[in-house]
């Protein structure tokens, strides 16, 4: 099996498991959730490394949007 395939396959798995899990906690807030799919991307990336043959776009849009989110965590801690 190619790297690219296995990686599609375990990046979906990890998040098939997680949303249910996540359901079944009681989250709802969609900031968690998109904060536990960027993580997996990444240990996905890191172990499987996928070829790649332009640059990794969604890696840097999940990354600003990770930073946003913590971000706006930060802020709502301090000011409060």
């Amino acid at each position: 099996m190619n790297k690219n395939a296995l990686f599609n396959l375990v990046l979906g798995a990890m998040i098939a498991v997680t949303v249910p899990v996540l359901a079944a906690l009681g989250e709802s807030r969609l900031d968690a959730y998109v904060s536990i799919f960027t993580l997996e991307y990444f240990v996905s990336l890191a172990v499987i490394r996928p070829r790649r043959r332009t640059r990794d776009f969604l890696a840097g849009a999940l990354l600003a949007v990770f930073f946003l989110i913590v971000g706006f965590r930060v802020a709502e801690i301090l000011l409060t």
